[in-house]
Order: C-alpha cells, then structure tokens, then sequence
C-alpha cells in the first residue's frame, strides 16, 4: 500500500451486525452509497467485530475490502501482508496476514467458560455447545456461515438463563479468574484482557507512520464497542428506536448520537461525518 501525502488522512472503523450490516438479514444494500464515497476516496475502512477470522473474510469478499480487520472484540488485529510500507513486530505471519494477538487462546477460554458454568449453577450455552445446524437456526445464517462463526480463536459467545442478577453473578465470577465479559448485540461473551479499543490503538499508531497525520472515526451500536468509540476522534454511537442511553456513553468524548441503527443509519453517520468534517 502506497503512502499518500494528504493532511490529516481519514480512517474509519466499524462494527458490523446492527451497524454497517442489518441485524436480522445481514443485508449492507442500504450503506452503499457511503461505501462508494468511502471506496471512492480511498478511505481505509476497518472491520471491527466479534466474529471471527473466517467470517470477517467473508464478509471482506462480499464488501470488497482490502484493509485491516479486527476478529472477535479485538481478539487479533489482521493486517494484509505488505499493507503497510514499513516493518513492524508481529506476532506470527501466514501467507496472507500479518498477525497481531491480543487475546486468550480459545482452548484456555473454554476452560474458563466451564468452570465458571459449574461454579455459579447457572446454565449457559456457548457456540461450543451448540451444533452448526442449532447455530444457524438461532442466528439466521446459513450452514456455511454457522460454521464459519464456530471457529472461533479468541473469545466464547454465550446464551445465559436468568436476568440480571445471574448476569451480575457471571460476570464476577469470570472476572474473577482474571477474564473479561462483554455484551454483545445477541450475546455475552467471555473474552481475556483485550478489547476493541486496544486493537484499533495499534492501528491508529501503524496508520499514522504510513500517514504522518490521520483522523479516525468509529461507529458501534453496543456495549464491547464502547472501547473502540473510546479511541477514535469521531466517535458515532447508532441508538436503535426506543433503547435508552447507556450511562457510559456520556464519558465518551465528542461522541455523536444517531438515532436508528443498522445500514440506513450507517449511511446516515458516515455521510452526515463527511459533511461535518468538510471531506
């Protein structure tokens, strides 16, 4: 990828189920328009979700993405191999990526995910639990996709019984062995110390010695991408009809508030950004 000497380049980083894709159809048609400005002006735009490697490639291929990519909350940073016009330290490389780890490996996380199902007598179901066919009835994908999200690497999403009493009691438990949980749109997840916030800080710093100057958006719709909003310079929060303000959204910087969620109100956020911005 070649240097481009424009002042102040601009990145954009997003989630992807109830933001740039529609929660329930998985359909971005209604992003397009901002998607062709985006691709249009070259603009680096960065996946950033809980799903994992398998499928954030898939969805790269049907977005026509060539950039980075954030897998499961931050879990591992994938950069394409020679991206970037400069080395930097990696923790491994394959023949297409150059890996950066931040998270728990999923065998030491699915350790954890049992002991803290035993020790609090609180049924949970992970995708380790359900089969491909029972994860495609649940979340509306096809077998191929259900499949895809099953390989996971770094972070266990799960179903819990109960309110917010057995959610509170969870969530201590799994904090107290020294894990972290997040919640999702449809689901928990058990995850080690990384979140999204710290995968897109090591970007910003890599776009930023390809760049010289950068300035960074971010758009999330919940909870695990708070750390994400957290980092950027425009932070765009997509608040579905009727779902109150998150009390920690307030602490979030310059944050913007759109109401609406999923493609629509992503093509909304980042068309209204670009006229704000005078891009």
């Amino acid at each position: 990828m070649q240097s481009m000497t424009t002042t102040r380049r601009l990145v954009i980083f997003t989630d992807l189920d109830g933001t740039l894709l529609d929660r329930e159809t998985y359909s971005f048609e209604p992003a397009l328009p901002a998607l062709r400005w985006i691709k249009q002006k070259g603009i680096p735009l960065v996946l950033s979700s809980s799903k994992t490697r398998a499928e954030m490639e898939r969805w790269r291929e049907r977005l026509g993405n060539s950039h980075p990519f954030i897998s499961e909350n931050g879990g591992a940073v994938f950069i394409p191999r020679g991206y970037f016009s400069f080395p930097f330290p990696c923790d491994r490389e394959t023949e297409a990526y150059t890996i950066l780890e931040l998270g728990t490996f999923y065998p030491v996380i699915l350790e954890v995910f049992k002991a803290v199902q035993e020790e609090t007598g609180i049924h949970l179901r992970g995708f380790s639990d359900l089969t491909v066919e029972a994860l495609s009835s649940l979340c509306g994908l096809d077998l191929e996709e259900a499949g895809f999200a099953k390989k996971r690497e770094y972070d266990e999403p799960f179903l819990l019984e109960g309110g917010a009493e057995e959610i509170e009691r969870v969530k201590r438990k799994i904090e107290e062995k020294g894990m972290t949980h997040v919640r999702g749109g449809r689901f928990h997840h058990l995850l080690g110390k990384n979140d999204k916030g710290k995968a897109v800080e090591i970007l910003k710093e890599l776009f930023e010695n390809e760049f010289f100057s950068i300035q960074t958006v971010g758009i999330g719709d919940n909870f695990n991408d708070l750390p994400m909003l957290s980092s950027v310079d425009h932070p765009i929060f997509l608040k579905a009809e009727g779902d109150g303000t998150p009390e920690t959204l307030l602490s979030i910087r310059g944050l913007t508030l759109i109401e609406g969620g999923g493609p629509l109100a992503w093509n909304r956020a980042v068309l209204e950004t670009v006229r704000t911005l005078n891009l």
